[in-house]
């Protein structure tokens, strides 16, 4: 991620206004709308560090299109790749270019967070 960039602190806010709630809240098509902004902002300005979040959204990409499509979510899946994401941007907030987006990276933690935490009560 870059440090600053407008286009991306402008990204991970709708990301969090979008995600903010309940999982069950957000459809599936908002959902994949946010996964294609995503995969379009890291293959044009990702750097090695967000190559990982580059993958993991490609991996979460069909487990919600095949819910929003068949109505047939695999929560399990879904839990354990938000919880990748979680670990993911953990790592790239910790880097020091990703201190200008501190308080945006914290509330999308957060956000993905809530999401797996409700993801995985799914499975349960």
């Amino acid at each position: 991620m870059i440090s600053n960039d407008k286009n991306q602190i402008s990204l991970i806010d709708e990301t969090v206004n979008t995600l903010d709630g309940n999982i069950d809240t957000t459809t599936g098509t908002e959902g994949l709308s946010l996964i294609d902004k995503w995969l379009n902002h890291l293959n044009d300005a990702g750097t090695d560090e967000t190559q990982a979040i580059l993958d993991t959204l490609e991996l979460l990409r069909p487990e919600i299109d095949t819910a929003q499509r068949y109505n047939r979510p695999d929560n399990q899946r879904i839990a354990e790749l938000l919880e990748q994401l979680v670990s993911q941007t953990r790592a790239v907030a910790g880097k020091p270019e990703a201190s200008a987006e501190q308080t945006e990276l914290a509330q999308l933690i957060a956000v993905l967070e809530n999401l797996h935490q409700q993801a995985a009560g799914l499975t349960a």
